[in-house]
């Protein structure tokens, strides 16, 4: 979703005075006009690698002279050793007009939970090395486990000293949860730091160019280079709130926007524009990477971030039965794959989200009295900030948490993006009962660059305390800073540390946020940031 206007509504939003106020008190950084020239003119974009599976690996680059030209064969290596000595896998690829000059391979025959380092050679010029690492089989962990997670880095919104962090940590892989690009463009006075050349995205030729733009930063083109990613999408890589029928209305802008993201990212395709997959780290980390945006019902009000009153129409709609934001298919494979996950002994299940599980519920009217007075009253009847959430599909949340607990599923965690900020929360098996077990925690991981409620000023900070005391309320929430997470977990427990920086300036450095410690068989304990 579109979060510049974040929490505009009832009193999360009665702020315009403290924003005026905060615009008018900034020096802003300087927009540049047009694209960065890139520090390699042949491989303009870097190399990235997206993990696969326990024995290949994606490998990704562009040829930037390729993408005008003929067909250009590209070689390319796979080593045990950054001065590739050891050579364990090669091939060729082509890099070619017809797809903007990108290529990608898959390297097989690698090693499990192994580091392997990358390049690529075209006519003797090779690109600079990638790092990657594949996960490992169960016996082979190394004893822990340990994932950046990351979301939404509108380009003109800020810069990218996030990415520069995430370069510089030790991870296994870093999850990517959608939002890469922003198919809007431009540039806002007062609000934005940098200039947007490209404009809107609409064709095939406009969503290549965002990808290009968005890999000429620096810093997103290290985080790149030394770290697998797993990259999922959400909104922005198409359109603002889209859902399955916005592709029936506009399906030659839906096959452009998704050729593109398949082109430029790490990803080996599964089955036509399917993305959700799933990944395995031994026994310790099994990751659902979901869809929550091309299978999902229409949205009940548009989508648009805004107050909904579940007891009247639209919004009622959000309570219907059946209504979905997975679909069928996804639903099965999700639940099959968590319950397998807890029978094969699997320490940690992990869901990366696009959208808040945890609900934002403002106004609390399924209360004994009230539905004493009104037995048919909606089920979670309330009032509610943002309905393109589970929010909006609330008999298929009830099927989820109704599943994690009756199946047993233990030691699940959502990891979720899309909102600009940071929550966390426990997710409970039914969210109106006072004593309703515990089935999942939900750790919203920030943005890279994109715009929250950072505007409010000071007043951001009491908002958030607003929203932590919300039924059933949340641990934490914090609206004004952006960053990433890092997941670390091992069999004794899991600890997620929230990272922020000011992305308004390209050398902000990186500090430590809160902290949550979760013990196994525990729930997670915060030190605050």
């Amino acid at each position: 979703m579109d979060r510049r206007s974040l929490l505009k509504a009832g009193a999360f939003g009665a702020a315009g005075l403290a924003a005026s106020q905060w615009v008018a008190g900034c020096t802003m950084p300087s927009a540049p006009a047009v694209f960065p020239t890139p520090t390699d003119p042949v491989f303009d974009c870097g190399v990235l690698s997206g993990v696969h599976d326990a024995t290949s690996a994606v490998l990704w680059t562009r040829v930037a002279p390729a993408a005008t030209g003929g067909p250009v064969d590209v070689a390319w290596e796979v080593a045990t050793d950054p001065t590739f000595s050891t050579v364990v896998s090669r091939g060729t690829g082509t890099a070619s007009s017809a797809t903007d000059g990108t290529v990608k391979v898959l390297a097989e025959g690698l090693s499990a939970g192994s580091t392997y380092y990358y390049r690529f050679t075209v006519d003797g010029r090779s690109s600079r090395t990638g790092r990657t690492k594949t996960p490992p089989t169960p016996g082979n962990e190394g004893g822990r486990v340990r994932l950046a997670v990351a979301s939404c880095q509108n380009y003109p919104s800020g810069y990218y000293p996030a990415w520069r962090g995430i370069a510089n940590e030790d991870v296994d892989a870093v999850v990517h949860l959608g939002d890469y690009i922003y198919e809007s463009g431009g540039y806002v006075p007062l609000t934005d730091v940098r200039r947007d050349p490209v404009g809107p995205a609409t064709d095939l030729a406009g969503y290549r160019a965002k990808y290009r733009l968005y890999r000429s930063d620096p810093d997103i083109v290290e985080a790149h280079a030394r770290h697998a990613f797993l990259p999922i999408w959400d909104d922005h890589e198409f359109v603002n709130d889209y859902d399955r029928v916005t592709l029936v209305e506009d399906p030659e802008r839906a096959a452009a926007a998704y050729r593109a993201w398949f082109e430029y990212q790490p990803v080996w395709p599964v089955d036509g524009t399917q993305t959700y997959r799933r990944v395995r780290w031994g026994s310790l980390v099994d990751l659902s990477l979901l869809d929550t945006r091309q299978y999902r019902d229409v949205h009940p009000n548009g989508g648009k971030l805004s107050l909904s009153l579940t007891t009247e129409e639209p919004a009622k709609e959000v309570t219907v039965e059946g209504r979905t934001i997975l679909g069928e298919a996804q639903r099965r494979w999700l639940l099959d794959g968590l319950g397998a996950a807890q029978n094969d002994g699997v320490a940690w299940k992990l869901v990366g989200n696009q959208v808040m599980v945890s609900p934002i519920r403002i106004l609390d009217l399924d209360e004994p009295v009230l539905r004493g007075a009104n037995p048919g009253l909606t089920k979670h009847a309330g009032l509610y900030l943002n309905t393109d959430s589970w929010d909006g599909y609330q008999w298929e949340r009830d099927r989820l948490t109704q599943f994690l607990f009756d199946e047993g599923v233990q030691q699940t965690a959502f990891l979720t993006g899309d909102i600009h900020s940071f929550w966390q929360s426990d997710v409970v098996r039914d969210y109106d009962e006072d004593f309703s077990p515990v089935v999942a925690q939900e750790f919203v991981c920030g943005s890279i660059s994109s715009r929250a409620a950072d505007f409010l000023g000071a007043l951001a900070d009491g908002v958030a305390t607003a929203a932590q005391g919300l039924r059933p309320g949340f641990r934490y929430c914090d609206l004004a800073r952006r960053g990433y997470g890092l997941v670390d977990c091992t069999a004794d427990g899991a600890v997620v540390q929230f990272r922020h920086t000011d992305a308004l300036y390209p050398l902000a450095p990186m500090v430590d946020g809160s902290r949550f410690d979760w013990a196994s068989g525990g729930l997670p304990a915060m030190t605050p940031g």
